[in-house]
């Protein structure tokens, strides 16, 4: 298995990957691109899928779309949302009081290789380049109570907490934390 950062080049493997494999056993899903987090959420790009892939479009075109693909035979396996904190509008609740912090906003690991330590490797590769950047903190927001894969959409808590992550609480949201 083979971890890229994300960039323009990488467009078409990771379209391919939401358009067919990525939600494949989740059809309410189909279409999220990934968008939620990002700002700014422009309003010609909301409700539909379509006008949602068109909003990923531009994101990755701009670059704003960040994070990193697993690809096993040539194709995207996985996908992990990361990036710098301030392109996440649903993340700005949750203040650090630090700038250089890395936000992780979810996984999305195609069905078949879920269990098979993908989302492990996408975040092995988010804190090495977070440390080769010198950023500060990286942080992200699993839920303790999630029994599903699909509620563990932001990662599993479990997870975090092999890798060293700290448990927060800010406010009434739980957040966890990897000090670099």
């Amino acid at each position: 298995m083979l971890v890229r950062k994300m960039n323009p080049r990488h467009a078409n493997a990771w379209f391919d990957f939401f358009d067919n494999r990525a939600f494949a056993d989740h059809d309410d899903w189909m279409g999220c691109y990934c968008t939620g987090p990002f700002t700014p959420r422009l309003k010609e790009y909301e409700n539909t899928s379509r006008r949602r892939r068109d909003y990923a479009v531009w994101l990755v075109e701009n670059g704003l779309m960040s994070g990193y693909l697993a690809f096993e035979h040539g194709n995207v396996v996985g996908w992990c949302n990361a990036g710098d904190k301030r392109a996440f509008s649903r993340q700005d609740i949750v203040q650090t009081g630090q700038r250089n912090v890395i936000s992780i906003a979810c996984f999305v690991i195609q069905k078949e290789y879920r269990g098979k330590r993908v989302a492990q490797r996408l975040l092995e590769r988010v804190i090495k380049d977070a440390k080769a950047n010198k950023k500060k903190v990286i942080e992200a927001y699993p839920s303790r109570r999630s029994k599903s894969e699909f509620g563990n959409f932001t990662g599993p808590y479990s997870m975090y907490e092999k890798n060293g992550f700290q448990l927060e609480k800010v406010g009434d949201v739980e957040v966890v934390r990897l000090y670099l």
